[in-house]
């Protein structure tokens, strides 16, 4: 669950960078392989969460999902809204990780 948790705030941080970068018009080249390097760090520890703690299936691909939303925005203020979106998911996974393992 924590590789998970790093995976998810690692591809955060470098969408983010990348939309910024491609937002103001710069070369974002760069910036996009990194991200694609992140996006495929996520999906190993999104396959151990879904087999062994498969409560958490639904919530962890949600929480997944909206960090490559981000990719969507059209504006600063858009990726400001997904990344918070991107954030809120990442604590309810946490959240729910927490209750799943003290049941």
């Amino acid at each position: 669950m924590s590789d998970l948790s790093a995976a998810l705030a690692d591809h955060r941080r470098a969408m983010a960078v990348r939309e910024e970068i491609r937002l103001a018009g710069g070369d974002w080249s760069a910036a996009r392989t990194e991200s694609h390097l992140t996006r495929s760090a996520v999906t190993a520890p999104l396959l151990r969460v879904r087999l062994l703690l498969p409560e958490l299936a639904d919530t962890a691909q949600r929480a997944v999902q909206a960090a490559y939303d981000m990719r969507a925005a059209d504006s600063t203020a858009a990726l400001q809204e997904a990344r918070g979106r991107a954030l809120s998911a990442s604590d309810d996974l946490a959240a729910a990780a927490g209750t799943a393992l003290t049941a």
